[in-house]
């Protein structure tokens, strides 16, 4: 590849950096009060070991993101979340033809994810998702593991977005010792200072900038690693067909290029919830421990009392006659606080899409009431479905392909077209949506077989919609009859017949008939 113009991707990471900042409030309270945990310890926000829940006094959040994460992988990915497929527009001959091969690198592609560390890589973005927008990182790896997956916290990466809204810019930099940079890069290009750090103090931290950029004239990946120690200075360029970033965006408002997602949704009650929280706690503190008024001479300073959980407030008399000389406040209602507080948490949990159905110790509910939120589950997601395909599963399918021929695992690599070579998704999510849509099939089906029977034949092409509904329910090709095995069947049926009616004659199947001679005739 040709050598990157350097000041350009140093305009466009400054351009990406601008956006970025845009989105620091609302990254912000996501980070304080639903993600905590995510919020890297490597941008100097916060350090190692911090409990990053100085600001959060419920859990609720955090909690429902959790599941959310769960039940995102469970449902956009579960066992097996695409297979390749020969695109619609062939004809069934040809489609018949590649299924197998097609399958084949459909099972070597998912087999990279089978590991655990792809599982592990999508929860933790599926954290960060929740609040609009993830980040993971697919490279190459070796032999034992071909793929490997790095969920990079979301707040070291600065994104870039094209024409289309996509995203054709991925700019990340973290701080890394001279000595893991030259790991990283035994090949690579080192400036004078980084040569003289290597030299001298190798185990320094120094800001690495490694950033991928979509080549319109190429149509490739260009990969480029540089530090601002040597700012003129390439360490490492590298190109590939497809990007090797996933950076889904759970939905985006227009003009702004991250993702909003349900802790934004879910953030006025959710700091509501956190406020309420808090009064609540104080209350219950002053309830137990109570604030006490005492008689004094002087003039009362309100602005000086501390309204703290055992304080006594010096005051000029506490009834007739000046009263006792020590009188408690009346306590605070909490039975009222806990009411507001259930009702936020109930908003929380349905915004973020954490309805669980109610434990057996609880309240009776109505089998009406619960088949409607069984209902409301299997419809989580919906609305972002199509978002979450083109920016999960599409690239992630193309990557995995690239680096499974890179290695020699498969001995070619299709051009994903979705005409001639289609990613189907085979998801639990989008095999319920196809079930769903082969309903309609069946119902047909069984109302051409009440009405008309045995003629049922001269309408329905039973195999072929059998097969139909099959492929589009994601079923592998192994488990079902080709056109030869199918064609060996129908003979092996004839001759069973024509031996079953050979039988009922006399005849012995496959023998000519005596033809009687004149002699016997006469």
């Amino acid at each position: 590849m040709a050598e990157p113009n350097l000041k350009s991707i140093q305009s466009r990471r400054k351009k990406a950096q601008s956006e970025y900042d845009s989105h620091k409030p609302l990254r912000d309270d996501a980070f304080d009060y639903a993600i905590p945990y995510r919020r890297s310890a490597n941008t100097g926000s916060t350090s190692k070991g911090a409990s990053r829940v100085d600001k959060a006094f419920d859990q609720t959040a955090i909690v429902s993101n959790f599941r959310f994460a769960g039940k995102l992988w469970k449902d956009l990915i579960g066992d097996e979340p695409f297979q390749i497929k020969a695109g619609d527009i062939l004809p069934q001959k040809e489609k018949d033809e590649l299924a197998g091969p097609l399958e084949g690198i459909s099972k070597v592609s998912t087999g990279m994810m089978s590991n655990g560390e792809f599982d592990m890589a999508f929860v933790e973005m599926g954290l960060e998702l929740g609040a609009g927008t993830g980040a993971m990182l697919i490279l190459e790896g070796n032999r034992k593991k071909p793929a490997r997956f790095v969920c990079v916290p979301i707040d070291e990466v600065l994104l870039e977005a094209g024409a289309y809204g996509d995203i054709t810019g991925i700019f990340w930099g973290r701080k890394w010792t001279v000595r893991a940079i030259r790991e990283m890069f035994p090949d690579g290009k080192f400036g004078k200072t980084l040569r003289d750090l290597e030299e001298k103090d190798p185990e320094k931290e120094v800001v690495l900038n490694q950033d991928c950029i979509y080549n319109s004239k190429t149509d490739r990946w260009d990969f480029i690693a540089w530090s601002p120690e040597d700012d003129e200075t390439i360490i490492k360029t590298k190109s590939s067909r497809t990007c090797p970033w996933l950076t889904p965006r759970y939905f985006r408002v227009p003009g702004e290029v991250y993702g909003r997602g349900p802790i934004n949704l879910a953030m006025p009650s959710i700091k509501t919830l956190n406020t309420a929280q808090r009064l609540t706690l104080q209350a219950a503190a002053i309830s137990l421990l109570g604030i006490y008024t005492a008689v004094d001479d002087g003039v009362f300073n309100p602005d000086m009392a501390s309204v703290e959980p055992g304080e006594f407030w010096k005051v000029a008399r506490n009834g007739g006659v000046l009263g006792p000389s020590v009188q408690k406040f009346p306590e605070p209602r909490l039975d009222l606080n806990n009411i507001v507080l259930n009702d936020l948490r109930m908003g929380v949990k349905t915004t973020m899409m954490d309805q669980a159905l109610p434990p057996d110790s609880g309240a009776v509910r109505s089998a009406t009431e619960i088949l409607e939120r069984m209902k409301r589950l299997a419809e989580d997601h919906v609305g972002a479905f199509g978002r979450l395909v083109k920016e999960i599963i599409v690239p992630l399918a193309e990557r995995l392909i690239e680096i499974a021929y890179d290695k020699g695992m498969i001995t070619d690599a299709p051009d994903i077209d979705q005409i001639l070579v289609k990613i189907q998704v085979s998801s639990p999510m989008a095999t319920a949506r196809a079930a769903e849509k082969m309903q309609k099939i069946i119902q047909w089906i069984e109302m051409c077989q009440a009405l008309l029977a045995q003629d049922a034949r001269k309408v329905v092409k039973m195999v072929e919609a059998l097969l139909h509904i099959g492929s589009e329910m994601g079923v592998p090709e192994s488990l079902k009859v080709n056109a030869d095995e199918r064609k060996k069947m129908e003979e092996d049926d004839r001759a069973m017949l024509a031996a079953q009616m050979a039988a009922q004659s006399g005849l012995v199947p496959g023998a000519a008939a005596a033809v009687p001679t004149e002699a016997e005739a006469g």
